[in-house]
């Protein structure tokens, strides 16, 4: 495991990440977005305390990976069905 700095609120953090460069890489990217998230929110105009911005954050997060979830199970749904029609026609065709 290695050792990834970065920053998030003003805080400077050490986050563990896996063993290559692609994965410290991918925890700095991660971070940044959380904070990027969170300035937001704060550049929203809500006053709130920091323990509230993270949830606010969290909440964020959560629904736009709910959001993903749906469009990717819909995407999954979209295929088996042409797939469905792409065996029927290619079975026709024998």
């Amino acid at each position: 495991m290695n050792a990834v700095d970065v920053e998030i609120m003003g805080q400077q953090l050490k986050l563990s990440s896996g063993p290559g460069v692609d994965d410290d890489q991918r925890v700095r990217a991660i971070a940044a977005a959380v904070d990027e998230k969170i300035r937001h929110i704060r550049a929203s105009g809500q006053t709130v305390n920091s323990i509230n911005l993270a949830i606010l954050a969290a909440l964020q997060f959560a629904d736009e990976l709910e959001r993903l979830r749906r469009d990717h199970q819909d995407l999954l749904s979209r295929l088996e069905s042409l797939n469905r029609r792409l065996s029927a026609a290619i079975g026709a065709g024998d």
